[in-house]
């Protein structure tokens, strides 16, 4: 028998018997879904969302910091190549 699309991935949410570091109980899970107005699984959705958002990169991974010829480069080209050093007061690189 194929698999929905909501059969595909999930998983089994156990709540805690009270609120611990790192995870909630029953109650919580109430007063967040009446504060909210959202589902259990629309909180555990927000909830995962917001970890994601905090703990994982918004972009795609590059291949590091410039070389030393890149950024060479970037003064080369760089309108401010004439301006004196001592004028400076931050850096980007």
């Amino acid at each position: 028998m194929p698999k929905t699309e909501l059969q595909q991935a999930g998983f089994l949410l156990r709540l805690r018997k009270q609120d611990t570091p790192t995870g909630v109980s029953q109650a919580t899970l109430e007063k967040l879904m009446t504060a909210t107005g959202l589902s259990k699984t629309e909180v555990a959705h927000l909830a995962l969302k917001q970890m994601a958002e905090r703990y994982l990169p918004f972009y795609a991974q590059d291949e590091g910091a410039l070389s030393s010829a890149q950024i060479d480069a970037i003064r080369r080209e760089s309108p401010a190549t004439g301006t004196p050093e001592e004028s400076f007061t931050e850096r980007i690189f």
